[in-house]
């Protein structure tokens, strides 16, 4: 019950989002204002759109927030995010915006029985007190994803020298990719480089295509590709770490131009990526975000990931770019082998947590 009487709970309007943003950012390791403002716009202007979105307001200003929503990536999930102003902690804010949301079909319903599926949270895992919370209420922790940092500024020779060498010894050139272009190659790649990864939700089924095009227009897309046996990049290649025009455009170096070159793909029409890697311009500092790498199966072992990273970290150093930060999962030793050996430093990471259907109600109070 709210005895404080300066601070009230309602749905979330159109004029509420923006601060809402700002807010339910703050629990994520990587910048995702993006989705929030696409997910929380869609909540405050329709009751038509599955889950609920509730602002804690206190003189008039936004103090908290929380939503959950269907998750249009992992299917037959719901996602859910909450935070409070730091300032504004300890008075109730976040218990009573708990209790809206717990009153969703999508997360519990009135009578605590789940909306038919797994219910799950990204929280950063700076944040020891927001993940008692959510424990409090049925989530657990899944999986955990540790964080790198690579601070390029004035590193362009050393990179340059790391990207060189990691390319020779893999066997692989990287070029970057048009996602216009070249939707269907980037999305068989990406099936084909997941089997055997630790993924945050397992499993579960994957819309990558509502993924991809989540992804922001500015997303860069990088392919390794076999080398010619001859030494020759495949043609109309990029090389690496070169800046090109937006990968979402119709412009991006080497977009169509590989095709039908080394190794031609029957699925594709293209040279089958040995691995990939792609980058998301981060809105809330001037950096990248390496969203995904990954490599083929049958390529694991021969320095494929090492080889894209290091020239995803040169091609943003030479795009301009201040930082680049990643996640990887604490089980994935190779990778995490690899980011030390590139000279990524540790960052935070992040705790996938998820509430199972039909999970015990939770306190009246925290």
């Amino acid at each position: 019950m709210n005895t404080d009487l300066t601070w009230s709970v309602r749905p979330l309007g159109a004029a509420d989002v923006d601060p809402a943003v700002e807010l339910l950012s703050r629990t994520s390791a990587s910048d995702i204002r993006h989705l929030l403002r696409a997910d929380l716009g869609a909540l405050g202007v329709s009751r038509d759109v599955p889950g609920r979105a509730l602002v804690a307001e206190r003189d008039g200003r936004p103090v908290g927030a929380a939503k959950v929503s269907a998750d249009p990536v992992f299917v037959g999930t719901a996602a859910a995010r909450l935070a409070v102003d730091p300032a504004e902690r300890g008075r109730g804010i976040g218990t009573a915006l708990m209790a809206g949301l717990m009153a969703d079909p999508l997360l519990g319903g009135p009578e605590g029985g789940g909306g038919g599926g797994a219910v799950t949270s990204m929280l950063r895992d700076d944040l020891p007190r927001g993940r008692a919370f959510a424990e409090r209420y049925g989530f657990g922790v899944v999986h955990h994803s540790v964080g790198f940092r690579f601070d390029l500024c004035g590193h362009e020779r050393e990179l340059d020298r790391r990207a060189k060498a990691a390319l020779e010894r893999a066997g692989v050139q990287v070029r970057l990719a048009s996602l216009v272009a070249e939707e269907r190659t980037i999305k068989e790649c990406i099936e084909r480089c997941r089997p055997g990864l630790p993924l945050p939700y397992g499993d579960r089924p994957v819309d990558l295509g509502a993924w991809l095009a989540d992804c922001p227009a500015d997303t860069v897309f990088l392919l390794a590709e076999p080398v010619a046996a001859d030494g020759v990049p495949a043609a109309g290649a990029s090389a690496a770490g070169t800046p090109a025009a937006a990968s979402r455009g119709g412009g991006a170096a080497g977009g169509e131009g590989a095709a039908g070159a080394v190794g031609g793909d029957a699925v594709t029409g293209t040279v089958r990526p040995d691995g990939m890697t792609i980058l998301v311009p981060r809105t809330d500092v001037s950096g990248w975000h390496v969203a995904f790498t990954a490599t083929d199966p049958v390529r694991r072992g021969q320095g494929v990931a090492t080889a894209v990273k290091a020239a995803s970290l040169l091609y943003a150093c030479r795009a301009g770019v201040e930082s680049v930060t990643t996640h990887n999962d604490e089980s994935n030793t190779p990778i995490i082998r690899a980011n030390t050996a590139l000279g990524m430093v540790p960052d935070v990471g992040y705790w996938t947590l998820t509430r199972p259907p039909g999970a015990p109600a939770a306190p009246e109070a925290f």
